[in-house]
């Protein structure tokens, strides 16, 4: 792929295209633009990804930004974004008054210098560059202050061989408590790559659970950035029972005393997928508690890593971080690469980590089989007991009912 070309022929179905401050980032971001073998041997961003994620062309579907509402009979919002833009939202009454939903253009200036903004944070990131470079779509939505709500986000992809670059904003206001279920479920061989900013002010509290199911040849690359102001708090936990490739890069940045924030991840991996995940939580107030908890399943020649950072700046006394990370490999071809990391400079703080990787326990896989069981069935139930804490600590029964039928399937198809 050649970045230079792709962007000049893909000008008219890019946002922002006519911008004088964004035409210059983008200029800059495409000249340092440089794939060598020996960058994508050492840059975090690139070494652990499928490398044919960076061979495409680029192809989307501009369609208008015009959203259909309905009204929903249940006390929650339901939204179907199609190509990276919300078609259709299914409200009531309280939620139309309370709630901003819109698709971003190239009218919406105030998204424009946020974006501009949060360029700052990607840094060396060639994927998040990327998606700058070529961004296409994205919404925005707002929850008023004290607004408590559920959403349902289902994100697909419409057409074959579309390439779709996406920046979202959600913003919880103070006290707001949300609640939202993130679902990708697309079947067409595609790839999709997008970053969620999400801003979490005073007392604001969200649950984000993301279950991402997309086909094989169905790639995503989904990156967030969390903002959690005082006694803000983030819980994150997703659910990647795909069967493209999928990088998760998740960063939180805690920004008032006593917020706290939770970033977990459950993945399945099987044939020759790519998985890459990372998570860093950057601590910048005193008072504050955080925890990464990621646990993986592989088999045959899957491929996967789990990078996880804690930063504490010096202000920050009195953190308390956890970090976590534990890999089953079913098969002698599956490899896990886990990398935690600690970067502390304050000396009153509470700080650990742990990371363990190998096959099936054969003690336990030993005690099940000595009580008659199978060892199909045994293995089934240690695995299911793998991720026990994970699942159960979202406090949702029809997200663990969705992980449990799913989590089987995958079982089932590669005969566990």
């Amino acid at each position: 792929m050649i970045i230079q070309d792709v962007y000049k022929n893909s000008k008219n179905n890019i946002l922002f295209n006519d911008s004088i401050k964004y035409s210059s980032l983008r200029e800059s971001l495409i000249s340092n633009f440089v794939l060598s073998p020996k960058i994508i041997k050492n840059n975090e961003s690139l070494k652990h990804l499928d490398p044919h994620i960076l061979e495409f062309s680029y192809k989307y579907k501009k369609t208008s930004n015009d959203i259909t509402y309905e009204n929903n009979e249940e006390e929650r919002i339901d939204i179907d974004v199609i190509n990276g833009k919300i078609t259709s939202v299914k409200d009531n009454v309280d939620d139309k008054k309370n709630i901003k939903i819109t698709n971003i253009s190239n009218e919406n200036n105030l998204i424009q210098e946020k974006f501009l903004k949060f360029q700052n944070y990607f840094k060396d990131d060639y994927i998040s560059n990327l998606n700058t470079i070529l961004l296409n779509a994205g919404y925005e939505i707002k929850i008023d202050n004290k607004k408590q709500t559920n959403i349902i986000i289902k994100n697909s992809i419409s057409e074959e061989d579309l390439t779709i670059f996406q920046k979202n904003i959600i913003t919880c206001s103070k006290k707001s408590k949300v609640f939202i279920i993130e679902e990708y479920l697309t079947h067409e061989k595609s790839n999709n790559n997008l970053i969620n900013f999400i801003d979490l002010e005073e007392g604001s509290e969200v649950t984000h659970l993301i279950f991402q199911k997309n086909d094989e040849k169905a790639n995503l690359q989904s990156t967030s950035y969390v903002n959690c102001k005082a006694n803000s708090n983030y819980k994150q936990l997703i659910i990647n029972i795909s069967k493209g490739s999928n990088r998760n890069h998740h960063y939180a940045n805690l920004l008032g005393e006593n917020s706290s924030i939770n970033l977990d991840g459950i993945f399945f991996g099987s044939k020759n997928q790519f998985i890459d995940n990372k998570t860093q939580i950057n601590h910048h107030f005193p008072n504050c508690t955080s925890s990464q908890r990621y646990k993986g399943i592989l088999t045959d020649q899957a491929n996967a890593s789990y990078l996880s950072k804690t930063f504490v700046n010096q202000i920050a006394q009195k953190t308390e971080a956890y970090q976590l990370s534990k890999g089953i490999l079913l098969s002698d071809n599956s490899y896990f690469h886990s990398k935690p990391e600690l970067e502390i400079f304050a000396d009153d703080v509470k700080c650990s980590h742990g990371s363990t990787i190998g096959p099936i326990d054969r003690d336990l896989l030993f005690y099940l089989r000595s009580r008659g069981l199978s060892k199909k069935i045994s293995t089934s139930l240690l695995i299911k007991s793998f991720f026990h804490d994970i699942i159960t600590d979202t406090y949702d029964k029809k997200f663990i009912e969705k992980f449990n039928y799913h989590s089987n399937i995958w079982l089932k198809e590669n005969n566990i």
